[in-house]
């Protein structure tokens, strides 16, 4: 068999057929498809497809529902880009993998009366405290994981007043070193919404 790129312009739904030149290699079909329905949405729309069906997809459709979306072998989505903004990992599936290369940012957060830690710009803050301060929380999700550094000031013996609710490990609220430019740091786990659990990572670093 040779190698061989076939396109049918049809009447209906153009494809282009690409074929390789071993003697098991299988065709993939590219279609293209006019007010394509998907499970979520619809629109012309770009079709990779091999012998177990569909590969993945692109939909020209900005307003709602998927506009990629790469399938496993049974055909459900692993990876889904929707039209809000949205990206969905192994929905269907059991674990996503992440291996070495990728680093978490550590976010240098602004001093002041309140200091609130975005968890969606980072899962490892830092703040220096120039007074006895409030911290709050914002965009956390339950499952997730994330680091506190509270760096004490020139001054030291700063304290602060932490987000509700926290179950600290032995049941007892830690107390920050008072020593001036020394670093406490912290872990906590989201196990619902407002809801965590509190470790010390390190003491008077």
């Amino acid at each position: 068999m040779v190698q061989d790129i076939k396109i049918t312009p049809a009447t209906n739904d153009p494809q282009i057929l690409f074929r390789g030149s071993g003697t098991t290699d299988t065709s993939l079909e590219l279609n293209v498809m006019s007010s394509y329905q998907s499970g979520t949405g619809s629109g012309t729309a770009l079709l990779f497809e091999g012998e177990e069906g569909l590969l993945f997809s692109v939909t020209d459709n900005l307003t709602s529902g998927t506009l990629f979306s790469v399938a496993d072998i049974t055909g459900l989505p692993t990876l889904e880009v929707d039209a809000s903004g949205d990206v969905k990992l192994a929905e269907y599936g059991n674990s996503v993998s992440v291996y070495t290369g990728f680093k978490t940012p550590l976010e240098d957060n602004t001093d002041g009366a309140t200091v609130t830690f975005d968890l969606n710009a980072a899962n490892t803050h830092t703040v220096t405290l120039g007074g006895n301060r409030t911290l709050a929380l914002s965009n956390e999700d339950a499952g997730q994981k994330f680091i506190i550094r509270l760096v004490q000031d020139g001054t030291g013996s700063r304290t602060v007043t932490w987000f509700s609710t926290i179950k600290w490990a032995g049941g007892v609220t830690p107390t920050l070193t008072t020593t001036a430019n020394k670093t406490d740091v912290f872990g906590f786990i989201c196990t619902s919404a407002g809801n965590y659990d509190g470790f010390v990572v390190g003491y008077n670093v």
